[in-house]
């Protein structure tokens, strides 16, 4: 267990807080890990503002479903190429190595866009624009 911090340097970080400082500067400032800030901000009843994590996290989420929603269209278009690939070249194994493709490419891309479904079944739009227009 690390030692008690020293009351002073305690007075000066619930100072920081009180001030309105964010954790991590007022950590760096006082040389002590975020941890013991947040701590010492719990005993005083006083919480960090969240809202610019939680914008973050709301813009990595939207990231993500649009990198999923590019590589949903890549592997349909993998799928075409596969496929018209397999005709052109009539042949036996190209045939049937193109099938082999086109369905694993096709059951990718499914799970793709059912990644972006909520419970209800809808696509990640609808469901945003059932929240905007309340209906």
């Amino acid at each position: 267990m690390p030692p008690p911090i020293d009351p002073t340097k305690r007075a000066a970080i619930l100072d920081s807080i009180k001030l309105g400082g964010k954790r991590n500067a007022i950590a760096r400032q006082h040389s002590v890990s975020p941890s013991t800030v947040s701590k010492l901000a719990a005993e005083i009843g006083h919480a960090f503002d969240r809202a610019q994590t939680k914008h973050a996290t709301a813009a990595s989420v939207a990231d993500s479903a649009a990198r999923r929603a590019k590589l949903a269209e890549n592997l349909i278009q993998l799928a075409e190429l596969s496929m018209d690939q397999a005709v052109a070249e009539l042949g036996d194994a190209s045939a049937r190595d193109a099938a082999v493709v086109l369905g694993i490419a096709v059951d990718k891309h499914r799970a793709l866009v059912d990644m972006d479904r909520d419970p209800e079944g809808l696509a990640a739009v609808d469901a945003w624009l059932r929240g905007i227009t309340g209906q």
